[in-house]
């Protein structure tokens, strides 16, 4: 069945779409779209982007390391001065593709999977009798 979505068709599907997020092609797409959004000529990094509402965002944000703290705030102050006087940094001083690591959404990775857990955990609602018997002691 062609239009199956389990089975031998899903598993191409998938195997098709993790070749393309890993080509070249998208890669490139990628560093272009990146670098004419415009950000990085504010000295802004992609993370700072990421808008700061919501739980799981502001735990994140709670989370960064207080130099990490203080270079984001540095570097939203410098993008509003800049964009108040419609200027942008000198080429020199623009945040280059090597340094627009991500340093935000490694954390909210984490907060969701803790979140996940701790949702997960809440579910259990009682010992399955297999454990008990297997930790039971006499």
């Amino acid at each position: 069945m062609a239009s199956s979505v389990g089975g031998f068709a899903g598993s191409a599907l998938l195997a098709n779409l993790r070749t393309f997020r890993a080509s070249n092609a998208l890669t490139a797409f990628s560093e272009w779209h990146a670098s004419t959004m415009g950000h990085r000529a504010l000295g802004l990094k992609g993370d700072d982007l990421i808008p700061e509402e919501g739980p799981l965002v502001q735990e994140a944000l709670r989370r960064l390391s207080p130099q990490e703290t203080e270079n984001r705030l540095f570097r939203f102050r410098r993008a509003y001065a800049l964009s108040t006087t419609q200027t942008e940094l000198a080429p020199k001083d623009q945040i280059s593709a090597a340094e627009d690591q991500p340093y935000l959404r490694p954390l909210i990775d984490i907060v969701e999977a803790e979140i996940a857990t701790k949702e997960n955990f809440d579910l259990l609602t009682a010992i399955p009798e297999q454990l008990k018997r297997r930790n039971r002691s006499s």
